[in-house]
């Protein structure tokens, strides 16, 4: 691609989207736009709890789907959860002697009212989508060429489906490789001798919440065909109405998509073209984007995600011999898949070489970013996080500082100690910086929303990947009126899984949830009895120094507060409830820890853990090992992106969903972090600089829970502190935890290569320049890249349709007429005059750009415009040198208005914008907050044309390209960043102060959770 194209691209992606938006002013300077308020689209006066009238309906209660195909219209009656113990075996609990038990829903011989509900939710967790296969074909079909589930699933590849994706392969089915096989030229697994079929246990279930007889969902077209390709599809026994097909993958289920296999015209089409596009050319769909990232290609089938996608993962006390062939008994669904690959998944039509595919590849193993889809424009992935002991989290929430609830809030059912109706409420916190803050139900409700629920209406308000346009919120109010899928969760499933979550076992005392114990296994238990002495001494450097922030037990009316002046409010007597005021910033911890107050904290929680030791029930047993209460990040010291998160603030797209408590939080004031471009010096926490995020929300982590932390390394909320494995034996997670807590409790641990993670390249000191901690860069050259076809819904989506018809057509419309106009009544002025104004604009542009310093040659445009000018108005002032000029403006107007139109409308190629060196920090390009000052986004524009210009221009590559890139762009790019904290490992230097001999006893405690 030419350097002009390149600078012209992006020049019209980030100038016109400045345009758009308002200008903005903060402080401090040096990062004025991490502390500016994300804009918003809510309407103004409209109550929260209200009905957006403007809400469409989902295509289950409007009868049709988003393409305009008629579906059969259901009710929530159409939607019964599976009532079948069917996933006996996954989940299994410890038993004597170290041999791993099924999880019994039996209490003194009976099968009660709850635990029915409570299998209904387990179902409900590992099977239903809510109707997001609409989303997830719309991703497929018009997502800009980034993802395709029926790909993800080949067949061919499910022996390397673990190793290459971290993805679970469903167990009872084998590969199919036989092109003769394919199901409409895809391959898709077979069942292997009906070994997935699931059977009726022998206690039968209560009545269904409804029944899917008469809600066929669409009227088929080509009703042979039909019959046919469903009769292929792999089954297990399942209500395919309710959940569809096995697609080979667990949490992905194939769904026959109404716009294929409809009764319409435009379904017979999509039938032809897919048999001309994809069955008649021998498997091209798989690896042609041209094929593949086709706009027109309708998929014959939808693929619904549950939540086991991305939660089941292998069982820590029973993992597989084999994690690409595992047995249902070999799986849990609480885990959390530490395995799952975002760049494989989310992405897996990108290549390296794509800044999209880099992007995805940052986000560790075992991460995802939740804002990906409806994006805040921060690079801020966070853990898959285990689900352990949720009855203990749920009493630690009753016995937190109750939160307040808006208007909207309200609309979601709560449980516990309040009441339905109370405000304040006492409520668990979700997600890692808490934001998530409206009680069990809300969370629940607020994944399916993440993966896809109600999406005609997720999409409608917030620009879909993309970003770069103010969200409105989510509106619970119109997804309970609107939604058929919404209200079917509302009404059953969020109940269920809420069963499934908290159901104790009045007999043995068992939880799905409970804690996977290392004394628990055969290999295990020998380790945990031969550092039985080091771990009791552990036990108390833990309750000295971590059980304030890591127990859900605590003294009586515990109550923390965080403030830069701590000492100030401090219990004045040494028997007061320790409601604590603790520092917001690291520096003061050492100081904090010595005070008497801590002092007597550090006594009465002893206390507590030895009374309750002495009457024979353990401390640990039952406790969450988090108190759930949200930290400033200036006193984690943790990378502070995700803490930074601004979808759950006010008017964003998660309103519904955070507390008025969470959208009233202080400002955290200057977050430390390291600046790679400053030139300053870094201090012992390698910190070199600080900014500012605002205030209403953001800033805050919630302590994880401990629970079988030897089984969930690496660590810290992104996943990179410590070595990933990929091995989910045991063995293979005592290596990470092994490596992730010698780094967590040994700063110095951190810097040492030996087990560096994709895309950290300290090791390269001449390309980064000696990064004092992990910090994601480009692992190749790539490009911002779209496949030709999605140009113009990819501008449409951030400066709307309007202006694109505008800049495509109806601009270069208007200037020609007014020059044709002009050309009849030409004189050497008026020609003058259009020189001159070319002269200005384009010497204007040149210098305010910079492009100028690196094209001198570019120069001669204004100049000879100017020279022009003065020749018109001086010698050549009659008619004909005017009209010529005039004229040669036309053909020039008529020939760029031409380009621009088939280069938006995809015919003249891929829009790909580049080079972006190797060694490029992700989050630096991905963190542009599109609120900035129209100032700092024309710049930053300016200076990624500026520096890609400068690499064409030159030939740069590796080193010498990224220092020429970062010399014009990175400064720019800071200025407009919405996180310029780049460094994932840094941070929880709380056991610093210890002693070696301390830290490993701390270590083999850890150990034992």
């Amino acid at each position: 691609m030419p350097p002009l194209r390149i600078a012209g691209t992006v020049l019209f992606l980030f100038f016109w989207l400045a345009a758009t938006l308002p200008a903005a002013m903060a402080e401090p300077v040096d990062f004025p736009s991490a502390s500016i308020q994300p804009l918003s689209r809510a309407s103004p006066g409209i109550r929260p709890d209200a009905v957006d009238p403007n809400a469409p309906l989902d295509e289950a209660q409007g009868g049709m789907t988003e393409a305009g195909t008629p579906v059969g219209k259901r009710g929530e009656g159409c939607f019964p959860a599976e009532q079948r113990n069917v996933f006996e075996n996954v989940d299994m609990i410890a038993g004597p002697n170290g041999v791993p038990q099924p999880f019994s829903y039996v209490e003194h011989g009976a099968i009660s009212e709850e635990a029915h509900n409570a299998i209904r939710g387990k179902n409900t967790w590992m099977l239903w989508g809510e109707g997001n296969e609409a989303f997830w074909d719309w991703v497929a079909q018009h997502g800009y060429g980034v993802d395709d589930f029926l790909i993800l699933v080949d067949s061919r590849r499910r022996d390397r489906r673990f190793a290459e994706k971290g993805l679970i392969n469903q167990p009872g089915m084998k590969a199919q490789y036989d092109p003769g096989k394919t199901i409409l030229g895809l391959y898709i697994d077979q069942v292997d001798d009906n070994q997935v079929l699931f059977g009726q246990p022998a206690i039968t279930s209560l009545p269904q919440n409804g029944s899917s007889e008469g809600c066929a969902p669409f009227k088929p077209g080509d009703a042979e065909l039909y019959k046919r390709v469903v009769s292929q599809l792999p089954r297990d026994g399942l209500n395919p109405i309710v959940y569809g097909y096995l697609s080979g993958v667990l949490g992905l289920r194939l769904m026959p998509n109404p716009n294929f296999f409809g009764d319409t015209k435009d379904a017979e089409a999509a039938r032809n073209y897919w048999n001309e596009r994809v069955e008649k050319t021998g498997g091209a769909y798989y690896g042609d984007p041209k094929i593949n990232a086709d706009p027109k290609l309708v998929r014959p089938f939808r693929v619904s995600m549950s939540c086991a996608f991305c939660h089941v993962s292998p069982h820590p006390l029973n993992p597989p011999a084999d994690p690409e062939k595992p047995g249902w008994e070999n799986l849990s669904s609480t885990i959390g898949n530490q395995y799952w690959r975002a760049n494989a998944t989310f992405g897996n039509l990108t290549r390296p070489d794509s800044l999209l595919h880099q992007y995805l590849a940052s986000q560790q193993p075992g991460t995802v970013d939740p804002s990906m889809v409806s994006t805040d424009h921060i690079d801020n992935p966070n853990s898959i996080i285990a689900i352990f002991d949720v009855p203990a989290r749920l009493k630690r929430a009753d016995e937190n500082k109750p939160e307040w609830q808006g208007p909207a809030n309200l609309l979601i059912p709560n449980r516990g100690v309040d009441g339905l109706d109370a405000n304040p409420r006492h409520v668990p916190r979700a997600i890692v910086d808490g934001a998530d803050s409206v009680g069990l139900f809300g969370s629940l409700s607020r994944v399916y929303l993440n993966i896809g629920a109600y999406s005609e209406e997720w999409r409608r308000v917030q620009n879909t990947l993309i970003g770069f346009r103010p969200q409105s919120p989510f509106s619970i109010a119109s997804a309970l009126k609107d939604s058929v899928y919404w209200r079917t969760g509302d009404k059953y499933r969020i109940p269920y899984l809420v069963s499934f979550f908290t159901f104790r076992n009045a007999e043995t005392g068992a939880t799905v949830t409970q804690p996977m114990h290392l004394a628990d296994t055969r290999e295990g238990k020998p380790i945990i009895d031969a550092e039985h002495d080091k771990a009791t001494r552990g036990r108390d450097v833990f309750l000295a120094n971590c059980a304030i922030c890591h127990s859900s037990k605590q003294p009586d009316n515990f109550r923390l507060k965080f403030a830069p002046n701590w000492q100030q409010g401090q219990p004045t007597d040494r028997v007061s409830p320790p409601t604590l005021t603790l520092p917001m910033d690291f520096a003061d911890w050492e100081g904090f820890v010595r005070s008497q107050p801590y002092v007597d904290y550090v006594d009465q929680i002893k206390k507590k853990a030895d009374l309750s030791t002495a009457s024979g029930a353990s401390f640990f047993k039952d406790n969450f090992l988090s108190t759930d209460i949200r930290v400033p990040v200036t006193l984690v010291g943790t990378n502070s992106a995700r803490a930074v998160s601004t979808n759950g603030m006010r008017g964003q797209v998660w309103d519904n969903f955070s507390s008025e408590t969470y959208k009233h939080l202080p400002a955290v004031g200057e977050i430390r972090f390291y600046n790679p471009f400053s030139g300053k010096p870094v201090d012992s926490w390698g910190n070199n600089d600080s900014y500012t995020p605002p205030g209403g929300g953001p800033g805050y982590y919630r302590p994880p829970s401990l629970i079988s932390l030897w089984a969930t390394g690496p660590y810290l909320h992104d996943n990179s502190l410590g070595r990933f494995t990929g091995d989910p034996s045991i063995n293979g997670r005592l290596q990470a935890f092994d490596d992730g807590i010698d780094k967590l409790l040994w700063n110095s641990r951190r810097s040492n290569g030996e087990y560096p993670h994709a895309g950290d390249l300290r090791a390269d000191k001449e390309l980064t320049g000696g990064d004092p901690g992990f910090i994601y860069r480009t692992t190749q050259t790539s490009w911002i890249a779209f496949p030709a076809r999605f140009i113009r819904p990819l501008f449409e989506g951030i400066i709307g349709s309007c202006w694109v018809s505008f800049l495509s057509w109806y601009l270069w419309v208007g200037l020609g007429l007014a020059l044709i106009l002009l050309l009849f009544v030409a004189r050497g002025r008026h020609g003058g005059f259009l020189l001159a104004l070319s002269a200005f604009a384009s010497g204007a542009f040149l210098y305010l750009s910079g492009i100028g310093a690196i094209y001198h040659a570019l120069w001669l445009i204004p100049i000879v415009a100017a020279l022009g000018a003065l020749l018109l108005w001086t010698f050549l002032q009659g008619v004909w040198p005017g009209r010529i000029v005039v004229f040669a403006f036309l053909v020039l107007t008529a020939v760029a208005g031409w380009h621009v139109h088939y280069f938006i409308e995809g015919e003249e190629g891929d829009l790909r914008v580049g080079p972006i060196p190797k060694g490029t920090p992700i989050s630096l390009l991905m963190n542009v907050n599109p609120a900035a000052s129209t100032g700092d986004l024309a710049e930053a524009a300016f200076g990624i044309t500026r520096g890609i210009l400068r690499i064409n221009k030159k030939g740069l590559t590796d080193d010498r390209a990224w220092w020429a890139f970062s010399k014009e762009a990175a400064i720019p790019l800071m200025r407009a960043s919405k996180c310029p904290d780049f460094v994932l490992d840094r941070g929880h230097w709380f056991a610093e102060s210890l002693t070696d001999d301390d830290k490993k006893d701390l270590k083999a405690f850890l150990k034992t959770l």
